[in-house]
């Protein structure tokens, strides 16, 4: 489900007393000078305690249960994922868990918790807007990695690879998209054909991925790797390009491709 829709669902959540909703968005960038050293650790321990203390004066011992409750499942959650934590973490659950979203992004978010009836969902709506579902499309010779993406989140990836036994791209989808050593075109082989093909590979490349673009929903595509190779496949799609990254990091893991070319310029 595409993020735009579970907004949709997160907005027509509404409890009735005493039951109550966490909402929190985590600034864990370890590139944010403020976040430096672990500092939010510091905030996320601070607003648990300040929720421990606050519901200690409720008149309803289900809410302080549901307190108790839903501030050892945060500290479980954001500690079992610390590991693989990004640039930002966002969480709306409810103690019985009838709401539980959970979400690390490869984007910022400013740093706010809530406990009320509702989960607190504009600050992800403005992600939303701002980081639309985007096809990331990443190049480096034979090999080209399509990532999909919305609000920072890793949807879908499809590695293409030139075969030159069909003179045309293989496509790979799941799993073996992580490896991007095998089904590629032989170097030397490659190097040798590339002059005569190059036009007609990158054009039949462009129409089948603008094909998967207009299939899955694309509002943006950002293509990334050797400023000249990008600019010599930039022709060949029909629509504008958003955002070009020269940068060659088709071997690094997609976490930190999408960091990069999430990264505001």
């Amino acid at each position: 489900m595409l993020l735009k829709q579970q907004i949709e669902e997160l907005k027509n959540k509404t409890f009735d007393e005493p039951q109550k909703v966490y909402s929190m968005y985590l600034n864990t960038d370890p590139r944010d000078p403020e976040q430096q050293n672990g500092k939010w650790k510091i905030k996320l321990k601070k607003s648990l305690q300040d929720l421990a203390e606050t519901t200690k004066k409720s008149d309803s011992h289900e809410e302080k249960n549901q307190a108790k409750s839903i501030i050892e499942k945060v500290e479980q959650e954001v500690y079992d994922r610390e590991p693989d934590m990004q640039r930002s973490f966002v969480f709306f659950g409810t103690a019985d868990e009838e709401l539980w979203f959970s979400k690390m992004l490869h984007i910022p978010v400013e740093t706010e918790f809530h406990w009320e009836d509702q989960p607190h969902v504009e600050q992800l709506e403005k992600l939303e807007e701002a980081y639309p579902y985007t096809g990331v499309v990443v190049m480096q010779q034979d090999s080209v990695l399509a990532i999909e993406t919305e609000a920072g989140t890793l949807l879908d990836k499809t590695l293409y690879t030139l075969d030159l036994n069909t003179d045309d791209w293989r496509e790979h989808e799941g799993p073996q998209g992580d490896d991007l050593t095998q089904g590629g075109a032989k170097r030397d082989e490659f190097n040798e054909r590339v002059k005569a093909n190059q036009q007609r590979w990158y054009k039949s490349l462009a129409s089948r991925l603008e094909k998967k673009g207009k299939k899955h929903g694309w509002k943006q595509i950002y293509l990334v790797g050797e400023k000249d190779e990008l600019e010599r496949i930039r022709p060949y799609f029909q629509k504008p390009i958003d955002k070009m990254v020269n940068k060659n990091i088709l071997n690094w893991n997609v976490s930190h491709i999408l960091a990069e070319a999430l990264e505001d310029e």
